[in-house]
């Protein structure tokens, strides 16, 4: 079988801040745009930026805890942080949009 590198040091922080941001915006999608009782802009976007800061912190907590194979890493949960970040941008970018499509609801 031919030789596969290894993918190169700490490349996965990139997957990290990718997820986290997709996840922070979901997260915003469903309490501004979808949840019954409708929560205002702020709002939602602390509860969002809460939820993933939190199950970041939980999962790595359960992967140090939980697991032999994997490990709980803090540059896992820096990455995190840099994606809720992200999110957050691109929810201010899109914040005439968000509320566009809230009043369609």
């Amino acid at each position: 079988m031919p030789h596969i590198r290894d993918a190169p040091e700490n490349s996965d922080k990139v997957v990290h801040i990718l997820v986290y941001s997709f996840f922070t915006g979901l997260w915003f999608c469903y309490f501004y745009v979808l949840k019954l009782k409708k929560d205002n802009f702020s709002t939602s976007l602390i509860k969002s930026c809460g939820l993933a800061f939190v199950y970041g912190i939980i999962i790595e907590i359960l992967q140090e805890s939980l697991t032999t194979s994997r490990s709980g890493d803090f540059k896992d949960l820096i990455a995190n942080s840099i994606g809720i970040l992200v999110g957050v941008l691109f929810i201010f970018l899109a914040k005439t949009q968000f509320r566009r499509l809230k009043s369609k609801f």
